[in-house]
């Protein structure tokens, strides 16, 4: 809808880059203000930081190529770096970004179960405005909708939201050359996809932060409960979505993120069997020196 921010003597900012790294930011800075209330150190986290964000670019490419471009990712690992063709896919820079976070953190000492619950709701602040990226570059769309008399909302240099009569009620509609692929789906309204999860993850990142800050009952809590609440979501948005490099072979009925969402699930099942006995740990805030 705005795929680029800024453009100017060859000079360009893609809209999609600026919320990504907005996103980054906002989650990052949300944790690092919150780390002391569960007697973290936030000066440990800065490493922390950073490899999360390479590991989580990292994983999100390579979840993609692997499973949406596998027989040219194999033939041509090379075209991970050509950011020209492709995409990121978010769970792999979940799983990628976790795995590597939870090392670093069990390497310095930092509690582990405190780490999670304090990045579960991170993650969903990330991906809500990051998906607002993928709203502005017309990636990650919907499918066609009902086509309906639709009334043009507001205007924007990449396309138009549009509301209807009827269900979906509102609508995007992308200008010819701006994320939509799909040369029937350019000019006719699309499912507003990206919106419905960015306004989901959001909330999920208001009612993570409430259990967050008050309802824990045992550590883990909060990222069981994203497990469980996210990939349920996720898989009602994918089945409204109509790109193609979200991969939708897996025995013919799964996209790629409706398949990684199934564990995704267990994990989180896993976590509530496992852990809702232990309770929470005693929390010391972390208290700075003065000098």
């Amino acid at each position: 809808m705005y795929p680029t921010f800024f453009s100017q003597q060859g000079l360009s900012f893609h809209s999609w880059g600026l919320m990504v790294t907005i996103a980054f930011s906002a989650a990052i800075l949300v944790l690092h203000m919150r780390a002391w209330r569960v007697g973290i150190d936030s000066d440990m986290l800065i490493p922390f930081y950073l490899i999360v964000v390479v590991m989580g670019l990292v994983g999100s490419r390579l979840l993609h190529f692997v499973f949406a471009e596998t027989s040219d990712f194999f033939a041509n690992p090379l075209i991970f770096f050509d950011m020209g063709r492709g995409g990121f896919a978010f769970y792999g820079g979940v799983i990628f970004a976790g795995l590597t976070g939870a090392w670093y953190g069990r390497r310095v000492g930092i509690p582990l179960w405190k780490l999670v619950d304090l990045g579960a709701p991170c993650i969903m602040l990330g991906l809500g405005l990051g998906r607002l990226g993928c709203f502005m570059a017309g990636c990650c769309h919907g499918a066609v909708c009902t086509i309906r008399a639709y009334t043009p909302l507001m205007g924007l240099p990449g396309g138009q939201v549009v509301t209807q009569e009827g269900p979906p009620y509102l609508s995007l509609v992308f200008t010819p050359g701006v994320g939509v692929t799909h040369p029937e789906f350019q000019g006719l309204p699309l499912y507003p996809t990206q919106l419905w999860e960015a306004s989901a993850a959001l909330l999920l990142f208001g009612l993570l932060s409430w259990m967050w800050r008050y309802g824990r009952r045992f550590d883990g809590q909060v990222m069981a409960t994203m497990l469980l609440i996210y990939p349920v979501l996720r898989s009602i948005n994918e089945s409204f979505r109509g790109d193609t490099v979200r991969g939708t072979d897996w025995l013919g009925l799964f996209s790629t993120s409706q398949l990684v969402s199934i564990p995704m699930l267990v994990l989180g099942l896993g976590i509530v069997v496992f852990r809702f006995r232990r309770g929470v740990a005693h929390e010391i805030p972390f208290v700075y020196d003065e000098e």
